[in-house]
């Protein structure tokens, strides 16, 4: 079955793993690549093949949640995907839910939280630097499918988190200990609480905190993802990969 695409969608034009571009569909588009030029069709399916002016074979395909986090134009470290399935899974998000996010930065893991609350849910997101915020919002509005995230220029350290209630919250700051006693109160209970942080001693606290602020079934890891290759002369794992993002840190609000 082919589905038609609209002016100004953007999809994946995929010709290989080193030529691969995301694209606004325009037509008669010209995209130029070291496999040749490339003329976009006044009619485009996904799903397509096109050739180009080297006679290579590009695709259309549909450009993944995780592809799309990827190609944000970054100012901070970004949350990987790896890592954010992990986290998607662990605190139960789903679509129509309402989560918290501290720690916009560029906003990769905002469009993933957005496609999976879907357009009943609603994402608040918060950051202390103007600039990221700028960034992260022109990022969400060129790859976001849904126009369900709320942002705010605060710093939650100093500020009181407005009078909203939310299904789940995640953090991604640099002293993550320091905001949850403010966060929790927004928290339904029962719900969860996430963290990433790139040093243990960073969860350390944070777990200490937790502690504190009577959270229960407090759990960490860390995600390790490797890539394999087949090839003719063998199969084995890809020789770089990235390796280690951060530490993930759960846990659950109850009743006191």
């Amino acid at each position: 079955m082919k589905e038609k695409m609209k002016e100004g969608e953007i999809f994946l034009l995929y010709g290989d793993e080193k030529a691969n571009y995301l694209v606004k569909y325009e037509k008669n588009k010209e995209i130029h690549t070291h496999k040749g030029k490339i003329i976009l069709p006044e009619k485009l399916s996904y799903g397509d093949k096109i050739f180009s002016s080297k006679n290579f074979p590009f695709y259309v395909l549909y450009p993944e949640t995780s592809y799309l986090s990827m190609k944000v134009k970054r100012k901070t470290t970004i949350v990987y995907p790896k890592d954010a399935g992990f986290i998607i899974l662990n605190l139960g998000i789903k679509s129509g839910d309402k989560v918290l996010e501290v720690g916009t930065g560029s906003g990769a893991f905002t469009i993933i939280l957005s496609n999976a609350v879907g357009e009943n849910g609603i994402v608040y997101s918060f950051e202390k630097r103007k600039d990221f915020l700028e960034n992260a919002k022109e990022n969400f509005e060129k790859f976001s499918k849904f126009k369900n995230v709320m942002f705010y220029n605060m710093d939650l350290e100093k500020e009181i988190v407005p009078d909203i209630e939310v299904d789940a919250i995640f953090i991604d700051v640099p002293e993550p200990w320091k905001l949850i006693g403010n966060l929790k109160k927004v928290l339904k209970s029962g719900k969860g609480l996430a963290s990433i942080s790139p040093n243990i001693e960073q969860i350390k606290k944070t777990k200490e905190e937790l502690v504190f602020e009577k959270f229960v079934r407090i759990r960490i890891y860390e995600i390790i993802l490797r890539e394999i290759l087949v090839r003719e002369e063998g199969t084995r794992p890809k020789e770089y990969s990235i390796t280690h993002t951060g530490y993930l840190i759960f846990a659950n609000k109850v009743n006191e």
